[in-house]
């Protein structure tokens, strides 16, 4: 056979073991049997721990006898290990032995792509870190993984000449060395074990060797190495991996039957033992710096999403959603209630399918989970049994108010350890104050937003021979502030009056102004005033507020009115029959520094209508000017009164304007006057890209026919 290349290769020893627990043993003993001597230290050391790991992965996961063969290559050495299962590597797993060895972080069932074909997490991953090169051969029955180890890349037209040579190394016994620096850089703490017990092994009259330690829960053993087939703990001989600290552990090996202790190098094993400690304490202080630092990202990453939100519903289920599955199995979240049991808001469970059961039995006020719910209190967490397993209940309190509870669970025999009830007491505080955060911004929106309703009729009136329409658009970017935008249709001795007003600004002040605003149109209108003198009227009030004002500083409005003044005459010189419908409306329109209104008639042609006028509150009363003009509404036409904010959204850099205000109001032609709000509000929203930037009114008057 030829290796990678076709380059020719020396001959082959081969030995095939059965699926049983020793045979990781018996391959590595093949392997250094036959290498011995051929070899440099370093290349044997990664060739006996890559053939251990192949060989363990066949027995556990193919479950079927593993055949070894080895042949050097010149300074290097190709193995390969095969199995004789037709599933390819990274397939579902069927068969498994039990096999003693270390308890893996991930489940049987995972597949990890290089990891796919493992032990301990390791597999194909560490071949790939280890070996010069490798692959994997399938053929019908089985596959193959093999690697190839040299000292250094050799060039591959000096390669063949190189296998021609036999290159032998002077053969010498083994001293107590320890794992090459290139192989220890590739193993965890407990890799780095698992190949120090499997040089002992190797080196000793032994059959077996275990290394166990203290679990880290502070209760039961954690077995962190094994090779071969382990006996009795008391058939044993233990040596402590550090005398002055028993948590790390300690060594039991077995000896060969009549070996006794005469075979066992004591010199050797504490060499070994100590190196152990080392790379113990060593990996137990580095997953103690990742799980401080995975804390405290966790912690992070969960602040930051709470803080984000500033809806009342989407934090709390957010808060029930962040601690599973990392911390717990399940959790839910509760709201707090007045002289009543405390609600059941969000619930979360690491299964999907568990959720809904989850979600009735936490609600089931007889339950065990809401009967410590309903007597948490003060700032100490509650334990409890729950669904099972262990649980715990903590309060949401924030700036002297508590707001909720707090409950999570896990399966039996999974207690949360210290440091994560610290993690979860932290992630309650932060998830506390962003609760409330959330319920006073709605309180708050829910007050702008009444606020702001109180500026628009509730409903529009019934004029006769006028079909009216209106919308209303929110700024994005309004918040709690309450807009200035109103419309008002208004009811006197002299007929109805429509008005659509803007005051500068947005906030208490701007809320302020607008009701002074329609509290005076209301009023005069009331009286049977005329509308140029009403004008006059609202201006002197706004002034008078401005002078008012703590620091001198009032707020200007514009507005747009028109009272309707009677029908339109019939064209032609007859008269209109009684019963008949007019042929239209006349109204007088005054403008107080307002955009002009545009006329939609009957035909689609749009065009503007009105003279300008000053702002009201700026100017006293010789300065200002609120000229009137006559317009008349014939069948079919219409009129539509706007706010700024719809000539002034943005694209950009770009402005709605008034030439695209008159295009949009020209394709209205037909529709009816809440068709047309409605159309132009959309227009104003699409050309802005959903994100108006000021609040839009629209009011429209439009004859029918």
């Amino acid at each position: 056979m030829n290796g990678v290349g076709g380059s020719p290769t020396t001959s082959t020893q081969a030995i095939t073991l059965p699926p049983t627990p020793d045979s990781p043993r018996s391959a590595r003993r093949f392997v250094l049997e036959t290498l011995r001597g051929r070899l440099d230290d370093d290349l044997l050391d990664s060739a006996l721990l890559l053939v251990t790991e192949l060989v363990t992965n066949v027995v556990v996961h193919a479950g079927t006898a593993a055949t070894v063969d080895v042949r050097q290559e010149g300074s290097g050495v190709r193995v390969g290990v095969a199995d004789r299962h037709p599933v390819r590597i990274g397939m579902a797993r069927v068969k498994k032995v039990d096999v003693p060895r270390p308890p893996s972080v991930f489940s049987e069932e995972a597949d990890f792509g290089l990891d796919g074909l493992r032990e301990d997490g390791r597999g194909l991953a560490l071949v790939d870190a280890l070996a010069t090169s490798w692959g994997t051969e399938h053929r019908p029955g089985g596959k193959t993984v093999w690697f190839r180890l040299t000292t250094a890349d050799v060039p591959a037209e000096d390669r063949a000449a190189e296998d021609d040579a036999e290159v032998t190394v002077p053969a010498q016994s083994r001293p107590p060395r320890l794992i090459a620096r290139d192989t220890a850089r590739a193993l965890t703490a407990e890799g780095e074990v698992n190949e120090l017990l499997a040089q002992l092994v190797d080196a000793l009259t032994v059959t077996a060797g275990l290394v166990r330690r203290p679990g880290l829960d502070g209760g039961g053993v954690e077995t962190v190495a094994t090779l071969g087939v382990v006996g009795e703990a008391g058939e044993a001989v233990a040596f402590p991996l550090d005398p002055t600290q028993s948590s790390l552990g300690e060594l039991l090996l077995w000896p060969a039957p009549g070996a006794g202790l005469a075979g066992l190098d004591v010199d050797r094993i504490r060499l070994a033992t100590r190196w152990m400690a080392l790379a113990l304490g060593g990996g137990d202080m580095r997953r103690a710096e990742e799980r401080r630092i995975g804390m405290l990202s966790f912690l992070a990453e969960a602040s930051d999403l709470l803080a984000g939100s500033l809806d009342l519903g989407h934090s709390l289920a957010l808060l029930a959603r962040l601690p599973v599955p990392r911390l717990a199995q399940w959790c839910a979240v509760y709201l707090h209630r007045e002289n009543v049991d405390p609600a059941l808001w969000s619930a979360a469970h690491a299964e999907e399918s568990l959720a809904g059961a989850l979600s009735v039995a936490a609600a089931d006020p007889g339950g065990v989970l809401m009967a410590a719910v309903r007597t948490a209190s003060g700032d100490r967490m509650h334990s409890l049994t729950a669904f099972g397993g262990p649980a715990m209940v903590m309060v949401l309190k924030a700036r002297r108010r508590v707001l909720g509870v707090l409950a999570l669970g896990r399966p039996e025999g999974n207690a949360f350890a210290a440091d994560e009830l610290d993690l979860l007491a932290d992630l309650a505080r932060r998830a506390a104050f962003a609760i409330d955060n959330a319920r006073l911004y709605s309180r708050q929106v829910e007050l702008a937003g009444t606020l702001q309703a109180g500026l628009r009729p509730p409903e529009l009136p019934m004029i006769e021979g006028l079909d009216l329409g209106s919308a209303y658009g929110a700024a994005q970017s309004a918040g709690l502030d309450v807009g200035g935008d109103f419309f008002d249709l208004l009811w006197g001795p002299l007929g109805w009056t429509i008005a659509i007003g803007d005051v500068c600004g947005k906030g208490a002040e701007a809320a302020t102004v607008t009701g002074v605003a329609r509290a005076v149109l209301r009023l005069l209108t009331g009286r049977g005033t005329d509308l140029g003198e009403v004008l006059l009227e609202l201006n002197r009030t706004l002034r008078d507020a401005a002078s008012a004002h703590p620091n001198g500083q009032g707020r200007f409005c514009t507005l747009a009115a028109a009272s309707i003044t009677g029908p339109a005459s019939a064209p032609g010189p007859a008269p209109v029959a009684d019963g008949a419908q007019p042929a239209g409306i006349r109204l007088r329109l005054f403008l107080a520094g307002h955009p002009q209104p545009v006329v939609l008639h009957a035909d689609g042609h749009a065009s503007f209508v009105g003279r300008p006028g000053t702002l009201l509150g700026v100017l006293d009363d010789d300065e200002v000017s609120f000229p009137g003009i006559d317009v008349t509404l014939c069948a079919g036409e219409s009129l539509i009164f706007y706010t700024d904010g719809v000539i002034e959204a943005r694209d950009g850099r770009d402005l709605l304007g008034e030439e695209r205000l008159l295009a949009a109001v020209a394709g209205c032609a037909g529709l009816s006057a809440q068709g047309i709000a409605d159309r132009v509000l959309a227009v104003a929203e699409r050309f802005a890209g959903g994100n108006l930037r000021d609040d839009v009114a629209i009011l429209v008057a439009r004859v029918p026919g």
